[in-house]
């Protein structure tokens, strides 16, 4: 669950990040090439290194428009006493 767990560090990272004013994005399409020998190689990670989250945090011009979202429609179960 190793990668699982960085993922859900990488959440909190993006959190706090927003939390202090800045922006971050989960580049998606490096993390093929971060999985390489020479991607290894050019972050100096040993051969055996996984990378899971490749982020960039900067500085933001503008911040987008909050997404509009439907209410949640929440319903409960019960268990049925028969």
């Amino acid at each position: 669950m190793s990668e699982v767990d960085c993922a859900l560090a990488a959440e909190n990272l993006m959190l706090a990040a927003r939390a202090a004013g800045l922006g971050s994005c989960w580049i998606g399409f490096a993390q093929g090439w971060l999985g390489t020998t020479d991607g290894k190689a050019m972050l100096g990670l040993s051969v055996s290194s996984q990378p899971v989250a490749p982020i960039i945090i900067g500085q933001v011009r503008s911040w987008p428009p909050p997404v509009t979202r439907n209410d949640p429609d929440i319903r409960w179960l019960e268990a049925s006493t028969a």
